[in-house]
């Protein structure tokens, strides 16, 4: 049994090794007391760790990026731009995002610690591809081969014609390699024979794709066939037909703000309450009002569900047959 001292002394050398790890993910450590905020709360306006680092003067004046929401940033990688969560941008690699993010904040968010960022050292993260002792022709051929694989996978099937493959019985493009605006992108998939995907209600058939583009490792954003003109009409396929709000088409968005839900009564029509007691909530569903954007997308960020995204943003076209 230890004694009462080197116990002592073992609690102190606990309490010197420094800050304890944050209780969740997508938090930080405060810089002068051992509390912890979340990321998406740095240059809020609020006091949220008490030492006001997380509303420092110099972090946040680099913080905001000029055209995307406080916390996001642009991020171009793979042909697309897109505005990703300040901890994705610094977190993606192979490629890396390309933008205008100061690395120093990067280096807090892989240190998970907030510091005067004028004292902070950014350190290049190395980028490790293939394997470790190979050539970069043998690098490169065996991404030649994953590459060739993906194509298999998603342009190519016996029962369909060049450039679709069979997804839950109907002939689907996931033309993965090229990244367009929405309207270009709909031009492409009526260049090869059909039209931006619609999902319609066919929960199915929805599970089915998304689960084939896990499969072959698909990271690619996507258009769909929907969109909103203006903020006065509603959601609506291609087709005309009215796109179905809520789940499971539509991804789980996390919100800075803090909203209480709101429940129709099942027993008197017209009659609404709040839910829980009204318990504020930082989860919403898209598409947001206002939206983010006016066309549909399948983002590999939201797990290929759908958002609201801005239609001159570029992704892939998804594309289904016209038999």
């Amino acid at each position: 049994m230890q004694s009462p001292l080197a116990v002592v002394v073992l609690m102190l050398a606990l309490c010197s090794a420094g800050h304890a790890t944050c209780p969740e993910n997508e938090m930080i450590h405060c810089r002068v007391n051992d509390r912890c905020t979340r990321i998406r709360y740095i240059c809020d306006g609020d006091n949220d760790c008490g030492d006001m680092s997380d509303e420092q003067p110099a972090i946040c004046d680099v913080w905001h990026q000029p055209d995307c929401d406080r916390g996001y940033a642009r991020c171009h990688r793979y042909g697309s731009s897109d505005c990703v969560t300040m901890s994705r941008y610094c977190t993606l690699s192979d490629p890396p995002c390309l933008g205008d993010v100061d690395p120093r904040i990067c280096q807090m968010l892989r240190e998970e610690q907030l510091e005067d960022i004028n004292q902070v050292v950014a350190v290049e993260e190395p980028v490790v591809t293939g394997v470790q002792g190979e050539s970069e022709v043998e690098q490169a051929e065996e991404l030649a081969e994953e590459f060739n694989a993906q194509l298999d996978g998603t342009l190519k099937h016996a029962d369909c014609p060049d450039l679709y493959t069979s997804v839950g019985g109907k002939c689907v493009s996931i033309f993965f390699p090229g990244n367009i605006t929405w309207g270009a992108a709909r031009s492409f998939c009526k260049s090869i024979g059909g039209d931006l995907l619609t999902l319609d209600s066919d929960y199915t058939f929805f599970a089915t794709l998304v689960h084939q583009l896990h499969e072959y490792r698909v990271t690619t954003d996507f258009w769909l066939g929907g969109s909103k003109y203006n903020d006065t009409q509603a959601w609506t396929w291609i087709s005309g037909t009215p796109i179905e709000i809520g789940s499971p088409f539509w991804a789980t968005r996390s919100e800075d703000a803090c909203v209480a839900r709101i429940v129709e009564s099942l027993v008197h029509t017209n009659v609404t309450h709040f839910a829980n007691h009204g318990r504020c909530y930082h989860y919403s569903k898209a598409p947001t009002d206002p939206p983010h954007g006016f066309c549909t997308a399948l983002t590999y960020e939201l797990f290929h569900h759908m958002s609201d995204e801005d239609c001159l943003s570029n992704k892939a076209p998804l594309c289904i047959h016209k038999k």
